[in-house]
């Protein structure tokens, strides 16, 4: 089946909100823009493919980590358990940075305060481009009252991951 970018755009979108109205009662003091991030970032998941170590467990588990106090915190855990087909092939793992020994996906909603808080090995989402980090990945922002994201394709390259033609059709590239 051949994919258009139309086609992308409108399944994805369909997606984040499904699960934002399938849990909008989930938490009420969570915004609809941090639902949606939450909802996209579960969604990236998807569409990014990590690499397959050790060889002798192919399918090792993701582990996202949460900057403390992430305003969705609650919400996106929530989303998990509705949404357990996210990454069907893996396993996944919430948890706070701060108790965290490994990430393969980490998600800032503020800028760090300690200035060497890069978080190695690990792909790194901002919840806007207000927000700074070290090696950040994936960036979110809003064009026209809408939320969109741009990927950093120097950034993506360092993990050694694959990002889906699909997901990079409805990014910003940088």
């Amino acid at each position: 089946m051949t994919w258009t970018l139309k086609t992308c755009s409108v399944l994805l979108t369909t997606l984040v909100l499904a699960i934002v109205l399938s849990t909008a009662s989930a938490d009420d003091a969570v915004s609809k823009q941090d639902k949606l991030k939450a909802a996209y970032l579960l969604n990236f998941l998807t569409f990014i493919e990590w690499p397959n170590t050790p060889e002798d467990k192919p399918l090792t588990p993701l582990y996202i980590c949460l900057q403390d106090s992430a305003p969705f915190d609650q919400f996106f855990r929530s989303l998990i358990n509705i949404k357990p087909g996210a990454n069907s092939k893996r396993e996944l793992y919430v948890s706070r940075l701060s108790d965290a020994t490994h990430c393969d996906l980490t998600y800032f909603h503020r800028t760090p305060s300690s200035e060497n808080s890069q978080v190695e090995g690990s792909i790194v989402v901002l919840s806007s481009d207000q927000v700074s980090q070290k090696n950040a990945a994936i960036i979110f922002y809003v064009n026209d009252n809408k939320l969109r994201f741009e990927i950093v394709m120097n950034n993506i390259r360092k993990y050694g991951v694959t990002v889906s033609s699909e997901l990079l059709k409805l990014a910003k590239l940088k």
